[in-house]
């Protein structure tokens, strides 16, 4: 099937018409499916290799596993600071126009990551002693955040490269890269989760970023030197100012989200069954991401079609493609999760055993996956609208939902009352983004340009 004849399966009419009469437009389908391509088969690979992995360690070693890395994701907003969705805007921007100022920016990017990466492994390695007595009551996990450090370390590199490899358009380089992080990933992971557990399980994780990054990084020099982008370190400060004009808001955004989602789930470790009811939770997560991955394709390509509708004053048909979208995404979404949900037992037992007894956290994390969805399509039109601050408003409103259910809830439910806050926290962060999106499609446009720079990971 051609990617023509692909796209045209997947959007909808109206929406696929515009996007073929616009050669931007056509790009950004051409990306947008590129990442489909990777990100199924990508995820489709770690969601096996979680499966092996936790029927390998056990269900209380895998819930610290998944502890690990969502640590590792709060210590790693200090080495990502945003930078990979900065190298794709502000290449994309100078690649054809001024491919020397592009070359300035990649070096800027690179070198100021070099030293955040640096700094947080640091941290991270100083205070893992602190970090597993203290505040995961699991002093033997000290080695593991030491081996986690490297995971992280590696992970924030391949983010700039993806993002400077977006920045040129090679969606084609990065979905492939994924896929062989993902195939590394798995047969490391699988073998040495086997001989050494959880460190080995990270380990292998690296390994995956590893490999990818190292021969991400060939590729990235050809296409550079194909396009006659030469990366220097001198001079390249002069751009300073776009790190806190486009970095600092992503910084934020991602503030909200990665350590919420931290504290919740050492809210369940520090219950009496905590690692085991983490080791359900992480395995019943793995499930509600492949929900909403295909909406966020969407909402990429859909963004652009958004803003032009929005700048020309064409209010009605802005909702009408808002509201069409969506429409769409819960056709694609519900039929999933209602299978899911009806083979929740099945889908547990797999993981093993004592996995069983989460089906329940299995169907509320997944009747969130609809309303995450939706919450995604709302804010991208937000996004569109030029509110980006709106988007990071209802973000927060999400956090502390999210926080103040949990805690009420894990004393006495444990993961379940981690899941009814999460289910919670995604109905109430869908309404808000619909309602602020009626009132902002009525409200006179934002002439603020920075704002509409959109990273979308910045979407939490």
């Amino acid at each position: 099937m051609s990617l023509n004849s692909l796209a045209q399966a997947l959007l909808p009419a109206p929406l696929y018409h515009r996007l073929a009469a616009s050669s931007i437009a056509k790009r950004l389908a051409r990306g947008s499916l590129w990442s489909l391509f990777g990100s199924a088969t990508s995820r489709l690979l770690v969601l096996v290799a979680m499966v092996l992995v936790a029927r390998l360690l056990g269900q209380a070693p895998f819930g610290e596993f998944g502890l690990i890395q969502a640590t590792l994701g709060v210590v790693g907003l200090m080495a990502g600071l945003g930078l990979g969705g900065t190298a794709t805007r502000f290449v994309a921007q100078y690649a054809v126009a001024d491919p020397t100022r592009a070359g300035r920016v990649i070096a800027l990017v690179t070198s100021v990551s070099v030293g955040a990466v640096l700094f947080a492994v640091g941290v991270l390695v100083a205070a893992s002693g602190l970090i597993a007595h203290t505040v995961l009551k699991a002093p033997h996990l000290q080695t593991a955040l030491i081996w986690g450090a490297l995971l992280m370390g590696v992970t924030a590199f391949r983010g700039i490269q993806s993002g400077v490899l977006a920045g040129l358009e090679k969606f084609d380089l990065i979905a492939k890269l994924n896929i062989l992080d993902s195939v590394v990933a798995v047969m490391a992971m699988v073998l040495l989760a086997r001989f050494m557990g959880v460190e080995g399980a990270l380990f292998g994780l690296a390994l995956g970023a590893i490999v990818a990054g190292l021969v991400g990084h060939n590729l990235l020099m050809n296409e550079l030197r194909t396009q006659s982008i030469t990366v220097s370190y001198k001079g390249c400060w002069a751009d300073w100012r776009i790190l806190s004009g486009y970095s600092l808001p992503g910084l934020l955004a991602n503030m909200v989200a990665t350590p919420v989602l931290w504290l919740c789930m050492t809210l369940v470790a520090r219950t009496p069954n905590g690692y085991a009811e983490l080791g359900i939770y992480n395995a019943a997560y793995q499930w509600h991401g492949p929900m909403v991955f295909i909406p966020m394709v969407l909402m990429s390509v859909s963004i652009p079609v958004l803003v032009q509708e929005w700048e020309a004053g064409r209010r009605e048909r802005f909702r009408q493609v808002v509201f069409g979208i969506c429409g769409l995404v819960l056709a694609i979404s519900l039929p999933p999760v209602l299978l899911a949900a009806f083979l929740s037992p099945w889908i547990m037992s797999l993981y093993g055993s004592g996995f069983i007894e989460g089906e329940m956290v299995l169907v509320l994390l997944l009747a969130a996956a609809p309303l995450h969805a939706l919450a995604k399509i709302a804010s991208g039109a937000l996004l569109g609208m030029n509110r980006a601050w709106w988007v990071f408003g209802i973000n927060l409103i999400w956090g502390i939902t999210i926080l103040t259910v949990a805690l009420w809830l894990t004393p006495t439910l444990e993961v379940k009352g981690l899941a009814i806050a999460f289910l919670m926290a995604y109905g109430i962060l869908g309404a808000l983004s619909f309602g602020l999106v009626l009132i902002g499609s009525r409200l006179p446009p934002v002439t603020n340009h920075t704002a509409r720079m959109v990273n979308h990971g910045e979407i939490s």
